[in-house]
């Protein structure tokens, strides 16, 4: 309590309480304040990029609608949901435990209700931290058509709410509030030619891009074919928006790619963005330009046309030195002068090119080239060759004057890596779907498991044309895939001992994946005969003995079930069924015409029993 002495008089009792009453409450927003920031400073948020589809994207019900992302944040992104109108549909949690600090992946929603839905990617980082980005997306029925309508919707998207770190120990039962979306009607009820035009629209930012630099890849660069590469540019935000939900596209020309969109990192007004896209050479020669351009998050394409130009030449053919030595130049004595002798670049991928260049060699009878493609060949200085060694090679020039015998020698070492195997894109594998996204060396993604339900995330690091990782699903666990020589097709296995493997959509399997290859078969209880399948996508054709097969895959109680016809040429056909235990099992259960037994085994196992299988 407060006592007033008696020379006080009420006001001033007042007034000191009034002021005692401030510092009470100005100390409690002190230690609200500190202890909301916490010792360690604020937290960091997630930063969510949405690449694709754009906002205002169209499907009918019943479709897929693939959705692509990609997450920063430097303490590390643990987990990425997609959630539809608030409520979560999909969740990928990182393959690291403690995070990465950048996550790109695509997830998938099946459209559903007709009408418009928000589409939302909600990344959480590594101290719980939440942020998001949504777009919208319409939905209209199977068959059906969008009628035209006098008044026109228009929606404007209105930041999501980026979540704090909530308190575990409070139970959440809120249901997620819906994203708020501006709606501004406009109708087209006609203005007669005397009416006083509409006021101009308020300015909006400006979309715009320069071109900095080629990061990677300079115009002209010599490649063997079917070479894997990756092409970087520069560009700045030379406008007054922010980059945010945008994309890098494929125009014109030759793609190169096995995408034609790549997300654009966040980018603010004045900075600087490396947009990079994996690439692999055309298989024939000849000289090719892809042309890209950025992709605003509403679908309009803006700033410079943005160019990779590349040459695959074609061999020349090799002209059998005459190891005939130049003519004695004379007055030379004594060890030549000495030289330089250098390369454009000392290391290089498998399938680029070097350029060797060597100053004038004076007081020397002749100068020869010795390493790769070059034996003991008679060269002219100053002068400079091309070369693209396969292997690590040492290139020793070798001045020499005949008078004297005396020489000096010069060697480069051109150290070549093996070129990085490009794994991004769609995959078949044994027990599912996978798809890959591949920046430089890095390798994210998601796949399918047919076999056992649900999906999970892949990650790891190629070298040459190996692929080491993990995959997590309901644990984190090993992966280790290689790539054919032509990328099409990989073995690989999960925790070092199962099987992984499958092609590209439209690719037959690699022999021994699933169905795929040569059986021993036995039908009827006594019959042996040969058999060989092909697995494309989930359709399988083959022969036995007389006659062929064919039939489509399906996956249902822990197995891989080859469901079809047989046939002997046009004289009598009827049904099979053959039942692979799991996803790459060395032998196969079934029948024929139902109830008649038809097993196969590989040539390391044995004939299963029993041999029927209803």
């Amino acid at each position: 309590m407060l006592y007033l002495s008696a020379g006080e008089s009420t006001e001033q009792g007042l007034i000191v309480r009034k002021n005692i009453i401030l510092s009470q409450v100005f100390a409690a927003l002190a230690l609200v304040i500190i202890g909301c920031q916490g010792i360690g400073g604020q937290a960091t948020k997630p930063t969510v990029i949405i690449a694709s589809p754009p906002s205002g994207s169209v499907y009918v019900s019943g479709e897929n609608v693939v959705v692509q992302s990609t997450s920063t944040d430097p303490s590390g992104i643990v987990k990425v949901s997609l959630l539809v109108d608030g409520n979560v549909v999909q969740e990928d949690p990182s393959p690291v435990t403690q995070g990465q600090a950048q996550f790109s992946l695509i997830q998938t929603w099946t459209a559903g209700t007709v009408g418009q839905h928000t589409i939302t990617v909600r990344a959480t980082n590594s101290q719980g931290a939440t942020s998001d980005s949504g777009i919208l997306v319409n939905v209209k029925e199977q068959g059906g058509s969008v009628p035209p309508t006098p008044i026109g919707s228009i929606a404007t998207a209105v930041p999501l709410a980026t979540a704090t770190p909530q308190d575990t120990n409070i139970p959440q039962t809120d249901v997620p509030t819906p994203i708020p979306v501006v709606t501004v009607l406009i109708t087209t009820t006609p203005i007669p030619a005397t009416d006083v035009p509409p006021p101009t629209a308020p300015p909006t930012c400006v979309v715009s891009a320069k071109f900095i630099a080629d990061v990677t890849i300079p115009d002209g660069t010599i490649f063997v074919p079917n070479a894997v590469f990756t092409k970087t540019w520069r560009v700045q935000n030379n406008g007054t928006c922010v980059w945010d939900n945008y994309s890098f596209v494929f125009v014109s020309g030759t793609q190169m790619a096995t995408s034609g969109v790549y997300p654009v990192p966040l980018t603010q007004p004045g900075a600087t963005a490396d947009l990079v896209v994996p690439m692999t050479s055309p298989a024939a020669y000849g000289v090719y330009t892809g042309n890209w351009r950025m992709r605003g998050s509403a679908g309009q394409l803006f700033g410079p046309t943005l160019s990779v130009v590349i040459n695959v030449p074609a061999p020349v053919t090799a002209v059998p030195p005459t190891n005939t030595p130049p003519p004695t130049v004379a007055g030379c004595s004594g060890q030549p002068n000495d030289f330089t002798f250098t390369a454009s670049s000392t290391t290089i991928t498998a399938g680029q090119s070097t350029t060797l260049s060597w100053s004038a060699v004076t007081n020397a009878s002749e100068a020869r080239l010795d390493g790769g493609e070059f034996s003991n060949e008679g060269i002219i200085t100053p002068g400079n060759r091309v070369v693209s060694p396969n292997a690590t090679t040492d290139y020793t020039l070798t001045a020499k004057c005949n008078n004297s015998g005396q020489t000096r020698q010069k060697t480069v070492t051109i150290t070549v890596n093996a070129a990085a195997g490009n794994f991004a894109g769609q995959w078949v594998h044994n027990f599912g779907t996978m798809t890959l996204t591949q920046n430089g060396t890095t390798v994210t993604g998601t796949y399918q498991n047919d076999l056992e339900g649900g999906n999970g995330v892949l990650a790891g690091i190629v070298s040459g044309n190996v692929l080491t990782g993990t995959y997590t699903k309901n644990q984190t666990l090993p992966i280790e895939f290689t790539l054919s020589g032509d990328g099409k097709r990989f073995t690989g296995n999960w925790n070092g001992t199962n099987s992984w493997c499958g092609a590209r959509p439209g690719q037959n399997f690699p022999n021994g994946c699933s169905f795929q290859g040569n059986w021993n078969t036995k039908y009827s209880g006594t019959t042996l005969c040969d058999m060989q399948l092909t697995r494309k996508d989930n359709t399988v054709t083959g022969t036995y003995c007389n006659g062929t097969i064919n039939g489509t895959i399906t996956y249902g109680s822990g197995q891989t079930i080859l469901t079809g016809n047989w046939k002997i040429s046009n004289a009598s056909q009827g049904t099979i069924q053959f039942f692979l235990a799991g996803y790459n099992a060395l032998q196969f259960s079934g029948n024929w015409n139902g109830g008649q037994s038809w097993c196969g085994w590989r040539n390391s196992s044995s004939e299963p029993n029993p041999c029927l299988a209803p």
